[in-house]
Parts: C-alpha cells; sequence; structure tokens
C-alpha cells in the first residue's frame, strides 16, 4: 500500500453505514438512561392513540382493555429477548435474521420491515396532517402536501443515525406524558369514566378479541422485531431487560388505553376528531409534534438498515450511504401518505400481524436452542418453511377467532423450528 493510501476499516465507516453488518464497537455503546429514552421514544407514537380509538370504538371496555394487555405482553416478551441477543451480539435484526433465514433469504424480511416502516410513516403523517388541519382553519396547504412537509421533517434526525434519534426521544417523552394525562383529565371532566366503563359498541361494528389483540399486536410487532436496531448500542442486558417492558408499558399500553377511552367517551372512531371533541385539539397537536417525531424517525432508521441487508448481496454491497437510505424511505412514505394511508391500517396491521411474529420466533429459537447459524447459506429453506408454516396457522386462527393469533403463530413457529432443524439441518445444511 502506497503512502497516499488509506486502509479504511470497518469501524472507521462504520458511522456513515450505522455500523449495519458489524458488531457495535464499545466505544460506540450508550448508557442505560440513553437506551431507555430511545426505546420509549420509539414506542411513543400517535398511531397507539390512533389504534387504541379504532380497536376502542368496535369493542366494550374491559374487553378492549383485556385485548390490549394480552398483545402488549407478547411485545414486551418480543422486544425483551431480541434486545438482549442484539446486546449480546452488538448485531441488528436484519443481520440477526440472516443467521436463521439465510443470507440472501432474509432480504425477503428486510423488505417486509422497509414496506411495513413505509406503511407507518405514512400513517402517522396522515393523522398528523389532517390534525394540523383541523385545528388551524388557516393553513393553506392540503393534507396531501401537509404529509409530505411532516415526513420530511422527521427524517432530519433519521439520516443523522441513531445520534439524531437520541436528541429528539429526550423531548418526545415529556410531552407524551403531559398529553396522556390531559387526555386522562377530560374524559373524566367532559365524560366521566362512567360512560366509557359503560361503552357498547353498536352491534354492526362489534370485532371479536381475537381481532382486537391481533390489532394491537399487529400495530407494532414492526417495532419489536427492529428493537434489535437501538438494543445493539446498550453496554449491559439489564439495560434492554429494564428498558423494553417500560418502554412497551408506557409508550404502547398507556397510549393505546387512552385511545380507547377516548373513543369510547366521545364516540369517535378516529382520534383527531375524538381529541378535538374532547377540547384538547391544540394541546393534542403541541404534544403530538415530538410524540410522531420520536417513533418516525426511528422507523426511517430501521428502514434504511434493512434496505442495505437487501442490497446486502448485490454489485451494491450494502454500501450505500445510510443518509441516502433515509431519505428514499422517507420520500415513498410521503407518497404513501399523501393518498391517505389512514384508511388501510386495520387491513394493514392484520396482515402484519400475521407475517411477522414468526420471525422473532424464528431469531430466539435460532440463538438459544439450535445454534447453527445460516449466515453463509444462502437460503435456509427449514427456515422458509417454518416461516410460511408459522404464518399459515397465524391466518387460520384469525380467520376462526382462535385464542390470539399472534401468539399462536409464534409459538407453533417456534417449536417448529427447532424440531425441524434438528432433524433437517443434517441433510439440507450439513456443509455448515
Amino acid at each position: 500500500m502506497s503512502d497516499k493510501e488509506v486502509k479504511v476499516t470497518p469501524q472507521e465507516s462504520g458511522s456513515e453505514l450505522e455500523h449495519v453488518f458489524e458488531k457495535v464497537p464499545d466505544s460506540a455503546r450508550k448508557s442505560a438512561s440513553s437506551i431507555l429514552v430511545i426505546l420509549t421514544g420509539y414506542t411513543i407514537s400517535l398511531s397507539n392513540f390512533v389504534t387504541g380509538a379504532t380497536v376502542g370504538f368496535k369493542m366494550p371496555f374491559k374487553e378492549a382493555v383485556a385485548a390490549c394487555a394480552v398483545g402488549n405482553i407478547m411485545l414486551i416478551i418480543v422486544a425483551t429477548f431480541l434486545g438482549i441477543i442484539a446486546c449480546q451480539t452488538g448485531l441488528s435484526t436484519s443481520v440477526l435474521a440472516r443467521k436463521s433465514l439465510g443470507a440472501r433469504s432474509s432480504s425477503i424480511l428486510s423488505f417486509l420491515l422497509a414496506i411495513s416502516a413505509v406503511n407507518w410513516i405514512a400513517v402517522n403523517a396522515d393523522t398528523f396532517s389532517n390534525l394540523i388541519v383541523s385545528n388551524f382553519g388557516w393553513w393553506p396547504i392540503p393534507v396531501g402536501i401537509t404529509s409530505i412537509i411532516v415526513v420530511a421533517l422527521w427524517a432530519q434526525s433519521a439520516i443523522r443515525g441513531v445520534k439524531g434519534l437520541e436528541i429528539v426521544s429526550w423531548l418526545g417523552v415529556p410531552c407524551a406524558v403531559i398529553l396522556t394525562i390531559a387526555c386522562a383529565i377530560a374524559i373524566a371532566n367532559r365524560a366521566g369514566y362512567q360512560t366509557v366503563f359503560q361503552y357498547m359498541p353498536a352491534s354492526d361494528v362489534q370485532i371479536s378479541f381475537a381481532a382486537g389483540s391481533t390489532a394491537f399486536v399487529g400495530a407494532w410487532v414492526f417495532g419489536c422485531i427492529v428493537s434489535p436496531d437501538v438494543c445493539r448500542y446498550a453496554k449491559k442486558t439489564s439495560h434492554v431487560a429494564i428498558g423494553a417492558p417500560i418502554a412497551v408499558t408506557v409508550g404502547l399500553f398507556g397510549l393505546e388505553v387512552i385511545g380507547i377511552m377516548t373513543a369510547q367517551a366521545t364516540n369517535e372512531s378516529g382520534f383527531v376528531a375524538a381529541t378535538a371533541a374532547l377540547g384538547l385539539g391544540i394541546l393534542v397537536f403541541i404534544c403530538a409534534i415530538f410524540c410522531v417525531w420520536t417513533t418516525q424517525d426511528n422507523n426511517i432508521y430501521s428502514a434504511g438498515l434493512a434496505l442495505q441487508n437487501v442490497m446486502k448481496d448485490t454489485p451494491l454491497e450494502g454500501k450505500v450511504k445510510h443518509a441516502v437510505l433515509a431519505v428514499i424511505i422517507a420520500a415513498a412514505a410521503a407518497i404513501f401518505a399523501a393518498v391517505g394511508a389512514t384508511k388501510y391500517l386495520l387491513p394493514v396491521v392484520q396482515t402484519l400481524s400475521v407475517l411477522l411474529p414468526p420471525v422473532p420466533a424464528l431469531i430466539i429459537a435460532e440463538y438459544y436452542f439450535v445454534k447453527r447459524s445460516k449466515e453463509n447459506k444462502s437460503i435456509n429453506w427449514v427456515g422458509i418453511i417454518t416461516w410460511a408454516l408459522g404464518t399459515l396457522v397465524g391466518y387460520i386462527a384469525l380467520q376462526h377467532s382462535f385464542l390470539v393469533p399472534a401468539i399462536v403463530s409464534m409459538v407453533v413457529t417456534f417449536v417448529l423450528y427447532i424440531i425441524l432443524s434438528k432433524a433437517l439441518d443434517g441433510v439440507l445444511n450439513k456443509d455448515i
């Protein structure tokens, strides 16, 4: 190598690529408080209120809260186990998936994660833009164009990597707490909790417990699956074991229950209309600025990492700068938001709740039980077949309202992957 040539090590280029294919170095690890605030900031989102209101309008109070609790218990388990694995390995979700699905076939999951992120960014942009238009009559810009503007704003912290996520999260978490308390007080003063407790949806809109719990799982299973993208920066597994349950309880369960109560107190299925009926339009808008931002910049960030994995085995070799991919993701989400993403919320959520739960089951089973990494193979057929079977079981459970479909799907996938790996790895993966 000549004097003018400088060899760039993976860690030296890691900041631009966000350590996407390498273990996060100790020098880049974050404190317990930073991990907690980033995880909590991520889970705090306007879509949690929206999902709670949508489901709450269609179920009695006790059943809706029970469905929410069951769904979030599952999400806590997923986020905690995946987060601990990420902390121990220092790897992102997409790289961990390569170990159970194979290098090339893991790109299927990565592409699905990118699409999921685009959906949630668009749903939140659509909701937030409607909030702006409904509260400020003088606002001259149509909802569709406003959506594009807010997505561009969220992208500003995402393109700066995990440092940008942390800064915005320190602002968003207090705002979410204020918004939750304000909604609870307004419900008590304007409608009374007795109205909520006695709420009964119209018979033509009611949904089953299975559908309700599935909606809550589907609303955030994507977020839990990509939790390793943040947790790989933790210094200790205890930081994840404490931080993930707190984040899900505060950011998901708390906000979703308030969404349920808001809809039932006002008999409005839309969160924007419901909070306006409670006289909270302006406060919701102010708090929502950062509540939404803390989540959507995380979604843009994780989607960028997922796309890197899609491009890993192409001529680009997964070496596109993170900032460039963040802009691409934001642009796609802005377009979807401009055409009104919110109207597709429940169908998309229920689809994700069937397709995605098998994935953490595969990663957890591979790491703790199978321990035979497939990252050097293009396709792990055991993983693909198990994923397909888990998805099918989840779909059948959803169609027949059997228990909680997402949990059924995950358990079946977890057990099948261990059994089939023990039985077939020696044949299908004998070269590993």
